[in-house]
């Protein structure tokens, strides 16, 4: 069996089970609400994270672009670990390239970025260039069991968190890769039925009917939040 980090998948909702709090209002209320993600995280452990191109970009490098360096030979795809001495890391998956990094640390982790081999050579020499380490998870798509043995192997990750959006939950739900689901339930309904859910599995990549977990524990936090802990 290959090896891989054990992983945790937190995720906060509505009451209705969405998820965009960026569609909630600014309210101080709802700004208090959502900073319970956070808390939560760092009391779980200070674990490296994983999240989806779209959430990085939304959330933190703020939908900046690809940068190429000009000039570029061909370039191997061989993985490059440009930060051995790290402990921490922000991982985000990024088939196609389209993150514009410009450091290679995100809140004091050290960025990996999980990349398909059809990426231009002139993006990953500007990945060379400022630090930033990147594997291949697939020659055009991404493989996620591929993924989390990199990561246990090359980067020594043993607990990885999972951290959304819900296509990037659902592909590690689908490929049976939970094994703990934190899940904090907000005392705010949104009822917007375009908003996404926890976990989005296109029906046709679906390998299940139902995925069972099992309630490990229950907390009432502050602010009436509920903390829900499931193992698989």
């Amino acid at each position: 069996m290959k090896q891989r980090p054990y992983t945790i998948c937190l995720m906060m909702s509505t009451l209705d089970g969405k998820i965009l709090g960026d569609k909630w209002g600014d309210s101080p209320q709802i700004k208090k609400l959502g900073g319970k993600f956070e808390e939560v995280h760092n009391l779980i452990g200070s674990y490296s994270w994983i999240v989806g191109r779209t959430t990085m970009e939304k959330d933190f490098t703020q939908f900046a672009k690809p940068i190429y360096k000009p000039g570029t030979h061909s370039i191997p795809r061989m993985d490059v670990n440009a930060n051995p001495d790290a402990t921490t890391y922000a991982i985000a998956i990024d088939a196609q390239a389209k993150l514009g990094w410009e450091k290679s640390e995100m809140h004091g982790d050290h960025v990996v970025t999980v990349l398909t081999e059809s990426v231009p050579d002139a993006y990953l020499a500007h990945l060379q260039d400022i630090g930033v380490s990147y594997i291949f998870g697939g020659a055009t798509e991404i493989d996620l069991n591929i993924v989390l043995e990199k990561l246990y192997t090359l980067f020594r990750i043993d607990i990885l968190m999972v951290e959304g959006g819900g296509h990037l939950n659902g592909s590690f739900l689908n490929e049976g890769l939970i094994d703990e689901y934190h899940h904090l339930l907000l005392p705010i309904v949104d009822g917007n039925h375009d908003n996404p859910a926890m976990f989005e599995i296109d029906p046709k990549a679906k390998r299940f009917d139902a995925a069972l977990f099992k309630l490990e524990e229950v907390k009432r936090i502050e602010d009436d939040v509920l903390w829900l802990k499931y193992k698989s």
